[in-house]
C-alpha cells in the first residue's frame, strides 16, 4: 500500500464533477477519484478545519464509533473496476479484534480525516490511474466550500444582509469555475482537432 495525502478539492471539466485528490507521500503521482457534491464540500470542510453546528455523517460515524471503544486504524483505497474505486476502513474495537469494512472511497478519505487515520492507496491502483504532475487547481472549490460554511452561520443567526453578499460571492466564483472548465474543453477540442491535420 502507498500512503498518501489527501491534498484538496476540485471541479473537474468538462463536467464540473467533483474530485478528491490524493498524492503519494513519497512520490510524484497523483489519484484523482470522482465524488459526490455534499462528499466533496464534506473533505474540503475537514482539510480546512472547519464545522457545522449540527453533526454531518462522518462527524456521526465517528461518535458511534468512539462511543462503542472502536478506533478507525486507517482507509485504503483498495480497487478500481469498471471505472468505480472501491475502499476499506480498518477498525479495531477495545479487545483488540480487527476488522475491515467496506466503504466509498468518499466515506473512507472523510472518516479518516475525521479521526487523523492513515489513508493508503494500493499499487496497482496507483498504477492504473494516477497520472504525474499536479491535476487540477484546488483554491475555488476551497473557497466556495468556506463561504458556504459561512452563508450558513448567517443564516443561523439571522444575519439575511450578510448571508446575500456571501451567496453572491459563491454565486460569482462557481461562475468562474463553469467558464474555466468550458475554455479547458474548448481548448482540448482544439489541440484535438489540431492533431489530426
Amino acid at each position: 500500500m502507498i500512503p498518501v495525502d489527501v491534498v484538496g478539492i476540485s471541479v473537474c471539466p468538462p463536467y464540473q464533477g467533483y474530485v478528491v485528490i490524493l498524492k503519494e507521500k513519497s512520490g510524484d503521482r497523483w489519484l484523482p477519484i470522482f465524488i459526490g457534491a455534499a462528499e466533496a464540500q464534506a473533505i474540503s470542510l475537514l482539510l480546512q478545519g472547519l464545522e457545522y453546528s449540527r453533526p454531518l455523517t462522518y462527524d456521526l460515524f465517528n461518535a458511534i464509533l468512539s462511543a462503542g471503544g472502536i478506533r478507525v486504524l486507517a482507509t485504503d483505497v483498495t480497487q478500481l473496476r469498471d471505472n468505480t474505486f472501491y475502499a476499506v476502513v480498518h477498525l479495531k474495537n477495545m479487545k483488540g479484534e480487527s476488522k475491515a469494512i467496506d466503504a466509498r472511497p468518499s466515506d473512507a478519505i472523510a472518516l479518516a480525516l475525521k479521526t487523523k487515520a492513515p489513508i493508503s492507496v494500493s499499487e496497482e491502483v496507483m498504477a492504473g490511474a494516477g497520472i504525474v504532475g499536479e491535476p487540477v487547481n484546488r483554491s475555488n472549490i476551497e473557497t466556495i466550500s468556506y463561504l458556504n460554511q459561512k452563508l450558513k452561520d448567517a443564516v443561523e443567526v439571522e444575519a439575511y444582509e450578510e448571508a446575500a453578499k456571501i451567496r453572491d460571492q459563491i454565486r460569482d466564483l462557481e461562475q468562474q469555475q463553469r467558464m474555466a472548465g468550458e475554455k479547458k474543453s474548448e481548448s482540448d477540442e482544439e489541440e484535438s482537432d489540431s492533431d489530426k491535420v
